[in-house]
């Protein structure tokens, strides 16, 4: 790489579809890192309709200008941020709009076949901003026998390894909640790391059928409602939360249609604030499993560090120290430099720096690759 320094941008669009986070993160020869700058571009509430009805029921029609669509999106939000003054950067490294994640082989004749669909034309991206484009990150690794997720461990690994006094648990609350683990040293390793579960996502869609919003400010109706135990303790009887890593998921498996689940165990339907309390129970709970089942990979206590839009909800950060308060000491990934919210578009700024300089960006640790590989594919202007 000729240039002494390189400038990247991060742009990601998660689960939960109501903004476009970018995160411009510069690079030196010796790999250290500087956040230069993160915003933010929220979705009209018709462009939030529409994503929401891209990930729940997109037919060919759909994925197909769906595509275009989501770089127009990401086009625009380029465009935002420059106009505030943001400094451009060398490269756009975009993840897309995640509208199908199928991790476990479905046989069609015969032939075993999993995949990752994420909407953005990279080339139109590029075309609309001038900016070469780095995108399609997760094909490889499927490729090469993973599950294409979570890829955020590698980023984990880059921004937070060194920083490590002890072994450090990295939890992301987006729309689902993943985590990643690090036994602290000389040469910080990345032990294990996988999906936890449902994150934001129940307590969101919740919210939405209620016509209650988009999401529980800060926790603020759950915290008025008492959980529903017995509601909490089935739910956690799903198999994929006994299921060993690496392991991955999405909407496809935790969506709206688990509220229907829930309630048909009901003899009543539950108040909303009971609702949302047994759902934010749900996924302190799930997180809380996660942890225990990392006990013989990491020394514990361990400092378990937050980030993603869950991080911002002080009734579930509460109740998730509470819960580890003899495992782990919870905080912030602000405390580590990195705010809570810029994390996963960080994390794609530092895939494209891994792709610019040709080295593999996942970990088979995380996703089950047979090999490390290099991830991404380029959009030249």
């Amino acid at each position: 790489m000729a240039a002494k320094r390189i400038k990247i941008l991060g742009m990601m669009s998660g689960t939960s579809g109501d903004a476009i986070d970018g995160a411009m993160v510069a690079f030196d020869r010796s790999g250290a890192c500087e956040l230069i700058w993160f915003d933010s571009c929220s979705f009209q509430l018709s462009e939030f309709r529409r994503i929401q009805n891209l990930m729940r029921a997109a037919d060919a029609r759909d994925i197909t200008l769906g595509a275009s669509y989501i770089a127009e999106l990401y086009a625009r939000a380029c465009q935002q941020f420059f106009d505030s003054g943001h400094e451009r950067p060398d490269y756009i490294a975009a993840h897309g709009q995640t509208i199908y994640h199928q991790p476990q082989a479905v046989v069609w004749d015969g032939i075993p076949l999993t995949g990752s669909l994420q909407l953005l034309n990279g080339s139109l991206l590029g075309r609309r901003t001038g900016i070469p484009v780095i995108c399609d990150f997760r094909s490889a690794d499927m490729a090469a026998g993973g599950q294409g997720a979570p890829l955020v461990p590698y980023a984990d690994l880059f921004l937070f390894g060194k920083k490590a006094k002890r072994d450090l648990l990295l939890l992301n609350i987006g729309g689902m909640a993943n985590i990643s683990a690090i036994r602290a040293g000389k040469k910080p390793q990345m032990v294990c790391a996988f999906d936890t579960g449902p994150g934001n996502v129940l307590m969101d869609a919740a919210m939405q059928r209620a016509g209650l919003g988009n999401f529980d400010r800060d926790g603020e109706l759950a915290a008025s409602g008492q959980s529903h135990r017995q509601t909490v303790m089935r739910f956690l009887k799903d198999p994929y939360f006994a299921a060993p890593p690496p392991k991955s998921t999405g909407r496809e498996y935790f969506n709206a249609t688990r509220l229907d689940e829930l309630a048909a165990w009901q003899n009543q339907p539950l108040p909303v604030a009971d609702l949302l309390s047994t759902l934010l129970d749900i996924t302190v709970d799930s997180i809380v499993g996660a942890v225990s089942s990392l006990a013989g990979q990491v020394r514990l206590p361990a400092d378990l560090v937050v980030s993603g839009g869950g991080a911002r909800n002080s009734e579930l950060m509460a109740r998730l120290a509470a819960r580890l308060k003899d495992v782990a000491s919870v905080s912030l990934s602000d405390s580590l430099g990195v705010p809570v919210m810029a994390k996963e578009a960080m994390a794609f700024a530092v895939l494209g720096y891994a792709f610019v300089s040709r080295r593999p960006g996942n970990l088979p640790a995380a996703t089950g690759a047979a090999e490390e590989v290099i991830l991404g594919s380029l959009c030249p202007i």
